[in-house]
């Protein structure tokens, strides 16, 4: 593959890679903290190789500052992948604090990069042109305060030691996961997309590691494989994600308690595991508060209809029932398997039901009314969401109830 097809090949991953993170970091159906970790995991993949491939154009001669300033990012790939793992597993809506203790590494990598960054304009462009044309200086680091060779072989032993914890953490939830009697379809589906991203980051872990000691003590430069290697793990996971997309949404059911509850609705006991630990030790909704969390809302919505309401949103029901959009979101992810237009039109369609039995004039109204009246936008979207759920037309649904 000629410089030209390795340089295209890295902007269409990338491009498509920094699409799906965007997505991953905004998209209100599926914004938690998993899908931002996820994000972030693919924004530093896509830096990383976007960045490396740069120095196939004359961008770092022209603009010396920027040379390897991405190379911080690579650092943060282990840690932000462990994270992701241990989030999505343990349901969490937080991190600890101690939790910026894994990004020591990156930190360290930029006071290796202090003297560098104190250099006058030209010395910059000097060492930029001798790594650009000597690839062995660009890949040994040799600018920074760390000695040649040591900062590639220190990012790998840190992504390999990361990744490894991860592997660590799957392994032993593979029990709550496939519990006789607990057993749920779509965090089966879940932990094997765990299973895949973080094999594909292994293997490619692997691939850097051997690259690495190759070119560090052969001397021979490799690094358009690794950047290779980078950009196609990217098309993986994106690839998996688009194939799976409700794996985004998270773990169902209440599987951090000692014994897992598929629902909490009609449960009269409690997580015995929460004894003893304060609100800091616990990351995730615990059993009492997704408890009071659904008491409220379903009192909430028995009580004022608020659903009713044209452009009614997650953060409306946060201000109405004073709790934090995230805990909001994740307990309806949890208990209910559904997104929060997914909830709420399931509300809608129950409260057309008491529409249809308590009001006498209720034959007289029209599709658009009716609609409006259930908290819908338009005749369309009442329509689609019609369709949607009954693959009926709304006369022919509402003559069946």
């Amino acid at each position: 593959m000629s410089d030209y097809q390795l340089f295209l090949f890295i902007v269409i991953a990338s491009t498509i890679g920094f699409i799906v993170s965007m997505i991953l970091w905004f998209g209100q159906s599926i914004s938690n903290l998993g899908s931002k970790l996820l994000a972030g995991i693919l924004l530093c993949l896509v830096i990383t190789a976007l960045g490396n491939t740069l120095a196939f154009t004359g961008f770092y001669i022209q603009y010396p500052d920027y040379f390897k300033v991405f190379n911080m990012l690579t650092f943060c790939i282990g840690p932000l992948t462990y994270l992701y793992i241990r989030t999505v597993l343990n349901q969490s809506y937080r991190l600890f604090k101690k939790d910026i203790l894994l990004f020591i590494p990156a930190f360290s990598y930029q006071i290796h990069r202090l003297s560098y960054d104190l250099l006058p304009y030209q010395e910059k462009v000097n060492i930029v042109k001798k790594a650009l044309v000597n690839r062995m200086e660009f890949v040994n680091e040799s600018e920074g305060l760390f000695p040649p060779g040591w900062v590639a072989i220190y990012r790998v032993t840190v992504l390999l030691v990361s990744i490894l914890a991860a592997f660590y953490l799957l392994i032993n939830w593979h029990k709550k996961i496939y519990t006789k009697g607990h057993q749920i379809e779509r965090n089966k589906q879940i932990y094997k997309f765990l299973w895949v991203a973080i094999t594909l980051l292994f293997s490619g872990t692997i691939i850097v590691f051997i690259f690495t000691f190759i070119q560090v003590f052969s001397g021979h430069f490799i690094a358009r494989l690794i950047v290779f290697s980078v950009a196609l793990e990217i098309l993986l996971i994106c690839a998996y994600l688009f194939a799976q997309p409700k794996i985004l949404y998270g773990m169902i059911g209440w599987i951090q308690l000692s014994e897992p509850l598929r629902s909490i609705e009609n449960t009269t006991t409690n997580g015995k595991e929460e004894e003893g630990e304060s609100e800091e030790e616990v990351t995730y909704v615990s059993y009492h508060n997704g408890k009071n969390i659904l008491t409220s809302i379903e009192n909430h919505f028995l009580q004022n209809h608020p659903f009713t309401t044209i452009g009614y949103c997650l953060s409306d029901l946060s201000k109405e029932i004073n709790v934090p959009v995230y805990l909001v979101s994740a307990v309806i992810n949890q208990e209910f398997d559904k997104n929060f237009n997914e909830f709420i039109n399931d509300a809608r369609f129950e409260y057309l039901n008491v529409m249809r039995q308590n009001d006498p004039n209720f034959d007289k109204y029209s599709i658009e009314y009716i609609g409006t009246a259930l908290g819908f936008g338009s005749r369309t979207s009442f329509i689609t969401a019609v369709k949607k759920r009954t693959g009926l037309l709304p006369k022919e649904y509402l003559s069946s109830i």
